[in-house]
């Protein structure tokens, strides 16, 4: 069982969708704190001027868990977001492909700050054809006295997993003995990022999916991130 554990971010990068469709169950982390100025609310895209950086306003209540975060909706941030996109993108060979989709997500205008990144993830995912089934860490019944290392083996031990893709910098806080007492197989989010055309120039890694979706369409974007190889 292939077990995949992350937190879910905003207009997440590439190698989100990969560790989504590497799995066999994709757990969000939503039961851990927040963390301020971090990618659960940015990202980014490319502009004419190199990279530009999107970020939801929350409300600010710390500490809070990731799945107590409420958005601010005291300025119209979704249209500057939206027009962001617009006038960066419009020139792409996908942007008409794409665009209706990616704005109907914001519509709902969700109070909590997991609800639309969630919404997103998962909507870019049916786009793509990714069929991986979604779990919450909250809704797993694991005690959320837990440090962050003991609740995601709690959580792959309720999972049943025998692989775990884990953020390359997240081996910092994980005690090695755990991993090889538990017989988990450990693969780290670790690739050389794919190259594909862009707009404005010099090509920039790690951008939001958007990206590579304006700029290479459904189709040639879901083969793109099935076909890494971790």
């Amino acid at each position: 069982m292939k077990i995949s554990i992350f937190q879910p971010t905003y207009l997440s990068w590439v190698g989100f969708y990969k560790a989504i469709d590497w799995a066999d169950k994709y757990v969000f982390l939503d039961d851990v704190q927040y963390e301020n100025h971090s990618w659960q609310s940015r990202n980014r895209i490319k502009s004419s001027q190199g990279e530009l950086m999107l970020t939801i306003p929350i409300v600010r209540n710390f500490p809070q868990n990731i799945n107590q975060v409420k958005i601010n909706y005291s300025r119209d941030w979704i249209k500057d977001h939206l027009k962001s996109i617009q006038m960066n993108y419009s020139r792409a060979s996908f942007f008409k492909e794409f665009f209706p989709l990616l704005e109907s997500f914001y519509q709902a205008k969700p109070v909590g700050l997991l609800e639309l990144n969630v919404s997103i993830i998962k909507g870019i995912c049916e786009f793509l054809d990714i069929k991986t089934d979604f779990y919450y860490s909250s809704a797993l019944g694991i005690s959320s006295d837990f440090k962050q290392n003991d609740k995601v083996v709690a959580i792959l031990k309720k999972m049943e997993a025998d692989q775990y893709l884990y953020a390359e910098g997240a081996w910092g806080y994980m005690e090695k003995e755990i991993w090889l007492y538990d017989n988990i197989k450990l693969i780290p989010l670790k690739f050389d990022h794919p190259v594909y055309g862009q707009l404005y120039g010099e090509f920039i890694p790690y951008l939001s999916v958007i990206d590579l979706i304006f700029n290479c369409g459904q189709a040639e974007a879901s083969a793109i991130i099935k076909n890494i190889k971790l």
